[in-house]
């Protein structure tokens, strides 16, 4: 797998382009926040999160027959 340079950028660029039903809300957050152990912990968890979303909207995408675009 190759690894993500320029981070941010690549945070930055998805602002305002994730859908609302598989966005994180303020409710996820405290969620994770409350679980986590650490600092660490809490980065893992979130991460987590949004790739359990991203499948489940990859899911959905292809249940519609639409063609997932990156």
């Amino acid at each position: 797998m190759g690894r993500v340079k320029k981070t941010m950028q690549l945070v930055e660029k998805s602002i305002g382009r994730i859908n609302d039903n598989y966005d994180m809300c303020t409710e996820n957050v405290e969620d994770i926040r409350k679980a986590s152990r650490d600092f660490y912990d809490l980065i893992c968890n979130g991460f987590r999160f949004g790739y359990m979303q991203g499948m489940k909207a990859a899911k959905a995408e292809m249940k519609k027959g639409g063609v997932i675009n990156g």
